[in-house]
C-alpha cells in the first residue's frame, strides 16, 4: 500500500469511528480538516415535538441525550459511502414503495427503470459506487445524494395521487439531489407547463442531466445548480425566476440547522403570491417543529399532515409494530406552505 493510500485509510477509519463512537460533528471537523482546514458546523437539537397546525411547542428534557442520535444514524451512511460500502444496515432507509431494475438496453450501468404503483415508469441513473470524497460530502445535506429515501418515495406517491392539481403551473424542486425523483415524475405523468429540478451539488445536477436525455416529458423541464445561501431577499432583482412558481417541491431537507433558514429564504422567493409549497420529512427530534417555527417567522402558514396518502399510511401501519422502525426518523410528514392564510384542504 502507498504511502497516500495508508493516509486515506486512515482518514476513513477516523471518520467512521467518528461517527459510531462519537457524533456527526466529529465527521464534518475530520473530513474538513483532512481536505480544507478546521470547519465550523452547527450541531443538532433533537427532541421531541407537539403541534396543531400553526402552533408549535418545545422539545423535551431528554433533548440533551439524544441530540446527537438521529444524526449518526444518517452521517453513518455517509462514512459507508466515503469507505465504497454499498449494504444498507437500515432496513427502514426506504419504504420500498418504488421497484427498479437495471436498464438493459443502456450501455450505462448505473441507469435503472424506477416503477412507481404499477403504471409510472421513468429511468433514472444513479451516481453509483463512485469514490466519494468528504469535500463532495459535506457542506450541505448530502445524503440525498447516495440513496434514495422515505420523503422522495412519499412526496412522488403523492405527487402522482394529486397530478391533475399541478396542470398548467410552473414547479420548482428544491434539493432533490441526485434523481430529482418527485420533479421528473411530475414532469412525465402531469401535465405542468414548466418543471425546473434543482440541487446544490454539481454532480447531482450533472447525474439529473442524464436523466433527462432518457425520458420523454410532457413539458418544458430543466435542470440547474441553485445554492439555498446564494439567495438573498434583498437581491431578489437578480432572480429572473422570481415569484414564478405555483408550487415548489423539497424532500428531507430539514436535516441541518445551519441551511434551514436559507431554505426558507428560496421559498418565498420563488413561491408565487397564491402558490403552494409541499415538502415532505419525517419528525427527526425538534429538526421539523424549528423548521415550521422559523416558517411562521418568515410569514409562511402551513398545514401539518400525517395521513395524506393511502398507500404510504398503510405501509406505516404495517411497520410501525416492527422493531426498529421509528416513526420519529422513518415516517415523512407532509407539509403545505404558503404566504396567505387560507385552507388548502381542498388541494
Amino acid at each position: 500500500m502507498s504511502t497516500s493510500d495508508g493516509g486515506r485509510s486512515n482518514l476513513i477509519k477516523s471518520q467512521y469511528d467518528a461517527i459510531t463512537s462519537s457524533s456527526a460533528i466529529e465527521l464534518l471537523k475530520i473530513a474538513a480538516t483532512a481536505r480544507h482546514g478546521v470547519c465550523d458546523v452547527e450541531g443538532q437539537n433533537d427532541g421531541g415535538t407537539n403541534e396543531n397546525s400553526h402552533h408549535i411547542s418545545g422539545g423535551t428534557p431528554n433533548d440533551g441525550q439524544s441530540k446527537t442520535v438521529n444524526a449518526r444514524r444518517r452521517w453513518k451512511l455517509l462514512a459507508k459511502a466515503l469507505r465504497h460500502d454499498s449494504s444498507e444496515d437500515d432496513q427502514f432507509a426506504k419504504f420500498n414503495l418504488i421497484e427498479f431494475d437495471r436498464a438493459y438496453d443502456e450501455k450505462d450501468e448505473n441507469i435503472f427503470v424506477y416503477r412507481l404503483a404499477d403504471r409510472y415508469r421513468l429511468k433514472i441513473r444513479l451516481i453509483g459506487e463512485r469514490p466519494w470524497t468528504a469535500s463532495e460530502l459535506i457542506g450541505f445535506n448530502n445524503t440525498g445524494n447516495i440513496c434514495v429515501w422515505p420523503s422522495e418515495e412519499a412526496l412522488a406517491y403523492y405527487i402522482l395521487s394529486r397530478l391533475n392539481i399541478f396542470e398548467n403551473t410552473n414547479v420548482l424542486e428544491l434539493g432533490g439531489g441526485m434523481t430529482c425523483l418527485a420533479g421528473l415524475v411530475l414532469a412525465k405523468y402531469g401535465n405542468p407547463s414548466f418543471v425546473h429540478v434543482t440541487d446544490g451539488n454539481d454532480l447531482s445536477v450533472e447525474n439529473v442531466r442524464k436523466s433527462l436525455n432518457m425520458n420523454k416529458f410532457n413539458c418544458t423541464i430543466k435542470t440547474s445548480v441553485l445554492k439555498w445561501e446564494s439567495v438573498s431577499l434583498d437581491q431578489c432583482g437578480k432572480y429572473p425566476d422570481s415569484g414564478r412558481y405555483q408550487f415548489i417541491l423539497s424532500a428531507d431537507c430539514l436535516f441541518f440547522d445551519e441551511s434551514r433558514s436559507h431554505l426558507i429564504d428560496a421559498i418565498w422567493l420563488f413561491m408565487a403570491d397564491e402558490g403552494v409549497a409541499l415538502i415532505t420529512a419525517p419528525r427527526r427530534g425538534n429538526t421539523l417543529s424549528q423548521f415550521l417555527n422559523e416558517c411562521v417567522a418568515r410569514g409562511f402558514y402551513y398545514e401539518l399532515l400525517h395521513c395524506y396518502n393511502e398507500l404510504i399510511w398503510n405501509k406505516h401501519l404495517a411497520l410501525i409494530k416492527t422493531d426498529g422502525y421509528d416513526e420519529n426518523i422513518h415516517y415523512p410528514l407532509l407539509i403545505k406552505m404558503y404566504k396567505k392564510d387560507y385552507n388548502l384542504w381542498h388541494i
